[in-house]
């Protein structure tokens, strides 16, 4: 990995801190870097696969979301402080400001507004549509300079905040799009998935291009899982084509939730025991392969066996 330092840090909202990325003392100057490609950062033990919102010669600038436990910061942010020493992956990925793709229509959730507005600001595009879903007022980082390019490019955005208007409905939105348009889709695995469903329901053909991990494929889960909650002394078998989070309240586990799309964390549990297909856009690589939390109203278990702590 390139060595690298935090040279400045500024809170884009109470969950999106935005850093600057700059190379060590006495290290090489970090790779050349296109907006909306992504970097890997190793912060202490913790990985994380952020994209790359600028760069110019001196760094990256990034922008990372992370959800807090017990109000208090979360294990990543908690590192993540001006002049830490950081450690980042060249830059790779294809969803950029340099991406020849004619885009018509954008989808984005959360962070995954950030590919987006690299590939509007590479200024080749006009008359295009964006849907920008996050939760709560507070929570659109960039909204401000996405609707300057909306004017500049004739563009038109539509802000769908999920804590007052809840899910959006893909069926619907798919639809509502005209058949042969090139829709970038950018956010958690799980609106990625939503979205390439109901383009396969819909009729008529549109190119869907996504940014980041192709969601695991139907086959890669158990139809059914047994679920025992440690804390409930509850038991039951949950079907993996509903969300885990709704078999829980179903069975009278009652858990928290809030954006019911991977987005902001509030549906945590931790996981006694159990593989998990995650899906969310919260926990940090490293929290993923470890396994010990996931986020109930996306993320599914690999096995046929899931003991949770709740």
């Amino acid at each position: 990995m390139n060595k690298a330092v935090v040279q400045a840090a500024r809170a884009l909202t109470p969950t999106v801190t935005q850093y600057q990325l700059t190379h060590a003392p006495g290290a090489p100057r970090l790779p050349a870097a296109v907006p909306g490609q992504h970097v890997t950062l190793r912060v202490g033990p913790r990985l994380k696969t952020l994209t790359v919102v600028a760069a110019d010669d001196e760094g990256y600038r990034l922008a990372v979301r992370e959800r807090r436990r017990d109000d208090r910061r979360g294990p990543l942010a908690a590192r993540l402080h001006v002049g830490a020493a950081v450690g980042v992956t060249a830059p790779a990925g294809r969803f950029t400001a340099d991406t020849p793709v004619p885009f018509t229509h954008f989808l984005a959730g959360g962070v995954g507004i950030n590919p987006v507005l690299a590939v509007l600001a590479g200024g080749r595009l006009r008359n295009w549509h964006l849907l920008y879903v996050d939760r709560g007022t507070e929570e659109f980082p960039f909204l401000a300079t996405i609707r300057e390019l909306a004017r500049e490019q004739g563009g038109v955005v539509t802000v769908h905040d999920t804590a007052a208007q809840g899910r959006p409905d893909w069926a619907d939105v798919v639809a509502r799009i005209p058949a042969g348009g090139a829709v970038g889709v950018c956010g958690p695995q799980a609106m990625v998935a939503a979205v390439r469903d109901a383009a396969d329901g819909a009729p008529g053909r549109r190119e869907l291009i996504a940014d980041g991990p192709v969601p695991a494929a139907a086959g890669d889960v158990p139809a059914t899982v047994e679920v025992q909650c440690v804390k409930s002394g509850v038991s039951f078998q949950a079907a993996q084509n509903r969300p885990l989070l709704d078999e829980l309240r179903r069975n009278g586990v009652s858990v928290p939730s809030s954006c019911r799309q991977g987005i902001c964390g509030t549906c945590e549990i931790e996981v006694r025991s159990g593989r998990i297909d995650h899906r969310d856009d919260v926990l940090t690589e490293q929290e993923k392969a470890e396994s010990d939390y996931m986020i109930a109203c996306v993320s599914k278990s690999i096995g046929t066996r899931l003991v949770l702590d709740v």
